[in-house]
């Protein structure tokens, strides 16, 4: 081992200073690079755990983490921990049964630990903040919402109606981006189901910017939420109706040969009629009064006598006789006359006209012309032919004469078939090369590094190596006062060097022939 340390030693003392900064460079790159490698093959890749915490979850968060000794990384000023990879999702799981993150709220958990201590109004407390942070938690799931808090004010019951209050509801967004009508409307909707006593006009939203995204029985907000669900209803009515009409020309002039276009002319409006009819000849008696008068004298003295009847259907009064002088008799009949009373109530959607457009390919047929080429001639169809689709554009449709609705159909080439069936997602995607460099970068990037290391480090070294013993003995060999031991070296021989003349020499005697034919060539003689 010693031996083989002084002669390498000696070797090295031996190469010229060139040489030896060339190597020491070399040699230097070559472990920077190696080291490299090997630090960025074997750090942590470190991936988010949570992101968008709120100071009280990251602090809970980190704390267990802690607790369990696992590294882990802070970014994005707190709100977002990293850890290692592999550890993602078993750390989820175990946050989660730790209520963890709870988006900086108190929700039902609060109701876990409860003492016998506990006050109604405590309780009561408690379960509004409870039901305050369920209600935020939930929001936070949108996409576009960043962090929400909810503030309900509970109704108040009581035995006088004056004095009771009804529920109400606030609630604060810190929106990411613009939050769509629908969706705004699901999230007041979402709100007042979850409260008892709370409806959608007793809900006010706003965001921290002051601006007020929805107010509690304004008719403006109203009335875009009803818009926007009108638009729906009308479209999805259209698409309906022809997805009917074209597959019912699809199926006869072939896939793609047909394109309709529907439109639609709604009635939104709710209207309730009532009607009242009257039918004279069927009249009822109703009630009936007969009042008769009569006066009498008898023995000097004047008498009168008053019978009053009332006769109602299925009551028969007895009548009074007497012997009048003077008599009168006043008879009121009451008549129930048959009345029938309509009340009709016309919902919302209700179609009043339906416009359809429909165009059908043409036929065609190939014909071969003299250069070889195939071309295509368009037959168009008969009249016969197009109202019979017509016809069963409107048997389709559900066309209505008094809603006065109109029906276009025409037949003419398309420029192109128009494919049945949208492509589908998978076939639109290709071979993604950047893909798949991306699943394999760090083992290609290791490879080019070995690469790079064998091709600009390692081979040079070799390659001067060899060459160093050689330089070596030559420079020791002309140098004054250096001399060559063959007994250190004895791996080390002086190169032998064969001239011009040895070369012809060796060549007459190995191969005479060839030797005479270079000498003839030499000298010009031909052959």
């Amino acid at each position: 081992m010693d031996d083989s340390l002084h002669r390498f030693l000696e070797f090295v003392r031996l190469l010229p200073l060139s040489k030896k900064i060339g190597a020491a460079f070399t040699l230097a790159l070559l472990v920077a690079g190696i080291t490299v490698m090997f630090v960025w093959t074997n750090q942590v890749d470190y991936q988010v755990l949570f992101h968008n915490l709120s100071p009280d979850d990251a602090g809970a968060i980190i704390s267990e983490l802690k607790e369990k000794n696992i590294p882990y990384k802070i970014e994005g000023n707190g709100s977002t921990v990293l850890v290692e990879k592999g550890r993602i999702y078993d750390l989820r799981l175990v946050l989660a049964s730790k209520n963890l993150p709870n988006g900086g709220s108190v929700g039902f958990e609060i109701f876990d630990k409860t003492g016998f201590g506990t006050t109604k109004f405590v309780q009561e407390l408690n379960y509004r903040r409870a039901l305050q942070g369920e209600l935020a938690r939930t929001i936070n799931q949108f996409k576009e919402v960043k962090n929400s808090r909810v503030f309900i004010v509970l109704q108040k019951e009581s035995l006088f109606i004056e004095e009771s209050k009804p529920a109400s509801a606030s609630i604060q967004l810190d929106l990411k981006t613009n939050l769509a009508p629908k969706k705004l409307s699901s999230i007041v909707h979402l709100v007042a189901s979850a409260v008892e006593g709370l409806e959608p006009g007793a809900v006010t939203v706003v965001d921290t910017k002051g601006r007020i995204l929805f107010k509690g029985g304004n008719a403006d907000y109203a009335s875009s939420f009803l818009s926007s669900t009108q638009l729906e209803y009308k479209s999805a009515l259209e698409n309906e109706i022809r997805k009917n009409v074209q597959s019912m020309l699809e199926g006869i002039v072939g896939a793609g040969k047909a394109l309709v276009r529907v439109i639609a002319e709604i009635d939104f409006n709710k209207t309730t009629l009532s009607e009242e009819e009257y039918d004279p000849a069927s009249a009822v008696v109703r009630s009936q009064r007969n009042v008769v008068e009569s006066s009498q004298k008898n023995g000097g003295s004047a008498q009168t006598a008053q019978t009053v009847t009332n006769n109602r259907k299925g009551i028969i009064s007895p009548q009074g006789s007497s012997q009048n002088i003077n008599s009168k008799e006043d008879t009121t009949t009451n008549y129930e006359i048959n009345k029938i009373t309509k009340s009709t109530l016309q919902p919302a959607g209700t179609i009043k006209r339906l416009s359809v457009a429909a165009v059908i390919d043409q036929m065609y047929k190939l014909e071969k012309l003299e250069d070889g080429t195939v071309k295509k001639n368009h037959i168009p169809w008969n009249d016969d032919a197009l109202k019979k689709f017509t016809e069963i554009v409107k048997n389709a449709m559900g066309y209505s004469e008094d809603r006065e609705d109109q029906v276009s159909l025409s037949s003419m080439p398309f420029f192109s078939e128009v494919s049945a069936a949208p492509m589908a997602e998978g076939d639109k995607k290709g071979f993604d090369i950047l893909e798949i460099i991306g699943s394999y970068k760090k083992l290609i990037v290791n490879l080019l590094l070995v690469i790079l290391i064998f091709l600009f480090v390692i081979r040079p070294l070799l390659k001067s190596m060899r060459a160093a013993p050689e330089k070596a003995v030559l420079a020791g060999a002309e140098l004054p006062g250096i001399g060559i031991d063959s007994e250190a070296f004895p791996q080390i021989s002086e190169p032998k060097r064969i001239g011009e003349r040895e070369k012809a020499i060796a060549l007459s005697k190995n191969n005479p022939d060839k030797a005479e034919q270079i000498l003839k060539e030499w000298i010009g003689e031909p052959e």
